[in-house]
């Protein structure tokens, strides 16, 4: 009994710690979205209590957060942006119990590293074929009548937008896998504690990628420039986002778990 009351008073804590910490953001994105600490309650949440609380924490976070900061374009899309996406933070919770070994944890640091190597280098690629568009847009212009230059203006207006937001989109993706590299060995081989939270809080911000991607995929693909893949487009203005928060939150806890968990061992005595 006196377990489920305080996890619903943590669980009421880290919701209005979450809402409160989104207000404190870096500002929204030109593609949408906001880098912030948001997640850093809600991974804390899960690690400590597991999964399911941890999902349902999130999806009741998610719900809340979009009277916060709603944009709506189709229900499916309402729930994969914000009570799935969120709810899905709760999968950080998968490793309360779990063991794992170094070899594994290292392995895994490497195919997160190697697969942000090559998201860099189909950004690059991509943003090298936004440029070639810009230019034969600027020609068209040369020509155009005074009906279509308002149209092509505003698509010009936007390419430019989009090769200015890739090139950093592809640099973010490759410094967060190089960072999330560091933090799985750091875990693995430096960890005092028996929780993996470096796996779980990674576990989770990917979670949350996956939602937030298929979302983009389905319901944003049109506005991926003609030419790129709307996959590497959802892929790369995702990323961008969840990344940052996700690794944020990452190098928090791993500073502040252990005390966390000592505290909470005393508390709970």
């Amino acid at each position: 009994m006196f377990k489920n009351t305080r996890m619903l008073a943590e669980a009421g804590i880290m919701v209005g710690l979450a809402l409160a910490l989104w207000y404190f953001n870096a500002g929204q994105l030109p593609q949408g979205g906001s880098i912030s600490l948001q997640m850093l309650p809600l991974l804390v949440f899960a690690l400590r209590w597991g999964a399911g609380p941890g999902i349902v924490v999130g999806m009741a976070y998610g719900f809340l957060h979009s009277l916060q900061d709603m944009f709506v374009l189709h229900p499916l899309q309402y729930l994969l942006d914000y009570p799935i996406a969120f709810g899905l933070i709760g999968l950080a919770g998968l490793v309360k119990n779990l063991r794992v070994n170094r070899v594994v944890s290292i392995l895994l640091a490497i195919a997160i590293l190697v697969s942000g190597v090559i998201i860099f280098h189909y950004t690059m690629v991509s943003t090298a074929e936004v440029k070639t568009q810009i230019t034969q847009l600027e020609q068209q212009l040369l020509v155009a009548s005074p009906d279509e230059k308002p149209e092509l203006e505003e698509e010009l207006q936007d390419l430019k937008s989009k090769a200015q937001f890739f090139p950093v989109g592809g640099y973010v993706v490759l410094a967060s896998s190089v960072i999330a590299f560091l933090a799985i060995c750091y875990g693995s081989w430096k960890r005092t504690y028996a929780t993996p939270v470096e796996l779980g809080a990674l576990l989770g911000g990917a979670g949350r990628f996956l939602s937030h991607f298929l979302s983009g995929y389905v319901f944003f693909s049109q506005y991926a420039p003609e030419g790129m893949n709307p996959w590497v487009y959802s892929l790369v203005v995702n990323f961008l986002v969840v990344a940052p928060s996700t690794l944020l939150a990452l190098v928090i806890i791993l500073i502040i778990w252990r005390p966390l968990e000592k505290a909470a061992n005393v508390n709970s005595d």
